[in-house]
């Protein structure tokens, strides 16, 4: 007898509890005036009913653990999203290069779950910590158009810190390194 470990398996299941657009049902007319505005998005062989959404228009709200799994087509084309995090201290380490990849992101509201506090000071230093992330991400990238973003209280509701958003150096693009062999002058 052979016994193996084998990796856990991981299947990509997208769902929603929000209703299809009722457009897409009425008649033929209207399906056709709705999907000029709603795409289908988010289905996979385990789940193939698409979640219909017009991007530039709705939010999108996920767990911030599912983040690095949004394929690359709806990551572009999000503008307005929210997520939930439970662990605030670690939000930036794990998804700022996602966010810096969302190139339409222009709103972003974070759910900070202010619970889970590690030792050593108090649940707001690591909220604090997540704002100094995102400055720091725009530091480094003066260019990148940061999203407005709102880090709020899941608990309460209350907004606890806002980030601008914004550029720092609009249109800034880093200098690509061009090294000059002797020869080709």
């Amino acid at each position: 007898m052979i016994i193996a470990h084998a990796a856990p398996r991981v299947i990509k299941v997208w769902d929603t509890n929000s209703p299809p657009p009722p457009l897409l049902h009425v008649n033929r007319e209207s399906r056709y005036e709705a999907l000029a505005i709603y795409a289908p998005y988010f289905s996979t062989s385990y789940k193939p009913r698409p979640i219909y959404l017009s991007l530039s228009q709705d939010i999108v709200r996920v767990a911030d653990t599912l983040l690095p799994y949004i394929p690359d087509g709806p990551l572009q084309e999000i503008q307005h999203m929210v997520t939930d995090t439970k662990d605030v201290a670690y939000f930036g380490y794990y998804h700022m290069s996602t966010l810096k990849s969302m190139k339409s992101l222009r709103e972003l509201e974070i759910y900070a779950d202010k619970g889970m506090v590690y030792s050593g000071g108090g649940p707001d230093r690591y909220i604090d910590l997540l704002v100094s992330e995102f400055e720091d991400a725009m530091e480094e990238d003066p260019g990148w158009e940061c999203p407005k973003t709102k880090i709020i209280d899941a608990k309460t509701g209350t907004a606890l810190r806002f980030i601008e958003g914004g550029a720092k150096i609009p249109g800034w693009v880093p200098e690509e390194n061009s090294y000059v062999s002797e020869g080709e002058n």
